[in-house]
């Protein structure tokens, strides 16, 4: 019994897997026919697409020809209406040819009209019209159709008149065509001269950017010759510790109430004097030729024509002024010294070694120097060794220098910065 059962439902279960193999082969059919069927649609579709790419490329051949018979069309156009030029040009001169013809038999005629008319008699001429008018009154009242065929022979041309009529209307049309054709030329013309002119305008363009290239190229050179010539100077000779201008006019001004005294100063004063002018004057003619760059050249080129210019007059004019003003005043320093070398021995020690280092300190730039310590103890040791009250003329000049010293050591300070920012920019 318990085999039995166990039969039965072993036999169930393989009914009941069975049936689920059958209900899945179905829908594995089902999926089968339905990919098919996406297949043949897929094929249809390929297929329309070699349609379109046929005809696509069918088309494109087609253009292609229509294009090279456009192409083929407009040069025997062309060659066609060269050809046209010709030929109205030769009928032109043909129908000059044929006016002048015609003008020459007019004039004939006219002239042997005339002498037949001088040759026959009036009473002749008068009777033979008179005649003409009854013969032609006759056929008139009589015979219609002979006046008929007498309007129609006085109605119709000669071949030349006809001919000529043909060839004036063959003139105008070609006339109107040789117009046209001109109106073209003027119009190809003028296009050709705006291109030419246009080509000019883009030819000098091209030379000024050339020129622009080449002066920007040269000023480039200059600002880099102008760097290597400050970084070989020596270190004492940098901008960032120059001395303004305004140092160098208060020098100038003690120095002409010192030098009316006397001639030999003088010649020293205007030997001074020469070079500056001339240090002056290449400085202007520097200033110049750059400000001639900066008209043509702007932007970045002005700032390395400006900085160029502080430089040079800050790092070159400057210093020559320095070290001319210094000679001269060294040697009135010397001169002085001479006339009081009697009376003042230890003094003039002490003062030429004040004066020589604090020149030394001027020619380096080395304006970091406590001027004021100095110059209180220099006054200190003309209180102490002077006998009187009465200051020589040395000293005089001493006070003069360290009271511009005083006023210039300020004006150092607040130019200072100005010198770093424009040395710090490349």
């Amino acid at each position: 019994m318990l085999l039995g059962k166990t039969l039965l439902d072993r036999n169930t279960e393989l009914e009941e897997s069975l049936q689920q193999m059958y209900a899945t082969n179905q829908e594995q059919l089902q999926e089968i026919e339905y990919l098919t069927k996406q297949v043949e649609l897929l094929r249809q579709m390929n297929d329309q697409h070699a349609k379109v790419y046929e005809q696509l490329d069918v088309t494109a051949r087609e253009l292609e020809d229509t294009n090279q018979k456009l192409v083929a069309e407009s040069r025997a156009s062309q060659q066609k209406i060269l050809s046209l030029t010709e030929t109205i040009e030769n009928l032109q001169t043909h129908i000059d040819d044929l006016q002048r013809q015609v003008e020459e038999l007019k004039k004939s005629g006219r002239v042997r009209m005339n002498h037949e008319r001088s040759d026959q008699p009036r009473s002749m001429h008068s009777f033979s019209c008179l005649k003409e008018l009854y013969d032609l009154r006759q056929y008139f009242v009589y015979d219609h159709v002979f006046a008929e065929k007498i309007t129609s022979m006085d109605s119709q041309l000669s071949p030349l008149e006809e001919e000529n009529e043909n060839l004036k209307k063959a003139v105008t049309v070609l006339q109107a065509q040789l117009n046209l054709e001109k109106e073209k030329r003027v119009t190809m013309e003028e296009e050709y001269s705006l291109m030419v002119k246009e080509n000019c305008d883009l030819e000098q363009r091209l030379v000024d950017t050339d020129l622009y290239r080449a002066r920007a190229e040269e000023l480039e050179a200059e600002v880099a010759e102008m760097r290597q010539i400050l970084q070989s100077e020596n270190t004492l000779h940098n901008a960032e510790k120059l001395v303004p201008e305004s140092f160098f006019i208060s020098f100038k001004e003690s120095l002409e109430r010192e030098l009316g005294q006397s001639p030999a100063d003088d010649e020293l004063l205007t030997v001074s004097e020469h070079e500056k002018k001339a240090l002056k004057r290449s400085s202007s003619e520097s200033f110049l030729s750059s400000a001639a760059g900066g008209d043509i050249l702007r932007g970045h080129e002005e700032t390395c024509i400006r900085r160029a210019e502080a430089v040079k007059q800050r790092g070159i004019s400057v210093l020559n002024e320095v070290d001319a003003q210094y000679n001269a005043l060294k040697v009135k320093y010397e001169e002085l010294l001479k006339k009081c070398q009697m009376d003042e021995d230890s003094l003039k020690h002490k003062a030429v070694q004040t004066l020589k280092q604090y020149s030394k300190d001027l020619h380096v730039g080395n304006t970091q120097c406590d001027l004021s310590a100095s110059n209180q103890e220099f006054a200190n040791v003309e209180l102490s060794d002077s006998p009187t009250n009465a200051l020589p003329e040395y000293k005089a000049l001493f006070k003069e220098i360290f009271s511009c010293i005083r006023k210039t050591k300020e004006e150092i300070d607040e130019h200072r910065a100005k010198y770093k920012s424009l040395s710090s920019q490349p």
